[in-house]
């Protein structure tokens, strides 16, 4: 095999395992302190399209400054959309008793 493609084959394989990693930490019962811990193979499948299959890395400068502005934008997103779950509290209701 070339080199690209066992290159492309070990960052799609790596995609799986951060997948199946996100997965089960997902299912995880984790309390509210741990709940940014879900973001963190996501960060990381990021950080492998960008290198791995976009090759961010060889790119010319204006490819790197729009993949940089995808990478802003990106935590904007995570960010507010990580901003309901970890500050949302369940209040206890009282529910109506029967007599």
């Amino acid at each position: 095999m070339k080199l690209r493609v066992r290159q492309l084959f070990a960052s799609y394989l790596l995609l799986l395992v951060l997948l199946a990693v996100e997965f089960g930490v997902a299912k995880l019962p984790l309390g509210v302190a741990a709940r940014g811990l879900v973001l963190i193979p996501a960060l990381f499948m990021a950080a492998i399209v960008a290198i791995g299959f976009m090759e961010l890395g060889k790119g010319p400068h204006t490819a790197r400054f729009f993949a940089l502005a995808g990478v802003v934008w990106l935590a904007i997103l995570l960010g507010l959309g990580s901003l309901d779950p970890m500050t949302r509290i369940l209040y206890p209701t009282h529910s109506a008793t029967a007599d």
